[in-house]
């Protein structure tokens, strides 16, 4: 009885890497290979026959970055979702893994038969995101320029992204949508970050605080915050460890 073959999606922007990938699943037997250069193209490829697996090849300043992700994994439905990243830099990879891809790769690290394996091994397993939930970032900042830069860059992480003014504000907000974490400023009108804080303690479902500042904080505050508190910023803000931090303490939430 012959096994039938699988039906893998290539979409990437560079026509030179699709031909690569292309070529090194033709050396089995187990694939039927589609290709398309953009979402759109993909989309109507999906539309007409159902694929297995789609193979993503991101690229920086393309329509088909890290970005694309949560698009693709939306589109593939039941499909397996691989993302074949420039550099396998970890942030990257988890950022990737987070919004939606189940495996992460290397082009350059793999061969045919290497390939081949692992997307049997994630078409065995199945797709890790059936249900996408974007986790959810509160940012608490009266100052407009930092609370958009911070929306901006969280949700280019793949984040659903609240921004709010002060503290009174973020607390009537997270009774009805509970955040992940809260990124906030300490310095604000009507209730400023130190006394959010002291009203998250209380909370039942308490989320993780960071705290971006512009000030210098004293000994004394800072005993105070340390143990509520994740990590403390002073601005200007170094966005990446930001990132980094925000993606290490909602995964560790999320496990």
């Amino acid at each position: 009885m012959t096994t039938p073959r699988s039906s893998i999606l290539v979409i990437g922007a560079l026509a030179s890497r699709r031909a690569t990938l292309t070529e090194m699943l033709g050396e089995t037997a187990d694939f039927v290979v589609h290709t398309a250069d953009s979402i759109a193209t993909g989309a109507h490829i999906l539309g007409a026959a159902a694929c297995d697996a789609i193979i993503i090849d991101t690229r920086e300043g393309t329509d088909l970055d890290v970005g694309a992700i949560p698009t693709l994994r939306r589109l593939a439905g039941p499909a397996a979702l691989l993302a074949v990243l420039p550099m396998m830099e970890g942030d990257e990879a988890g950022r990737a893994l987070r919004i939606g891809a189940d495996r992460c790769l290397l082009l350059e690290q793999q061969d045919a038969a290497g390939l081949a394996a692992t997307i049997r091994a994630v078409l065995t397993a199945g797709p890790r995101h059936r249900a996408l939930r974007e986790p959810h970032v509160m940012i608490v900042e009266d100052e407009p320029a930092t609370a958009e830069i911070l929306s901006r860059f969280m949700a280019w992480r793949g984040y659903r992204v609240t921004a709010v003014p002060n503290g009174r504000h973020a607390l009537e907000r997270l009774r009805g949508d509970p955040a992940d974490i809260v990124i906030t400023d300490l310095d604000m009108p009507m209730l400023d970050g130190e006394s959010l804080i002291a009203e998250l303690k209380s909370a039942s479902n308490r989320p993780p605080v960071i705290v971006v500042t512009g000030n210098p904080i004293s000994e004394l505050t800072w005993s105070r915050l340390r143990r509520s508190v994740v990590e403390l910023y002073l601005k200007p803000l170094n966005l990446r460890e930001i990132g980094q931090t925000v993606d290490r303490i909602v995964g560790t939430r999320a496990a």
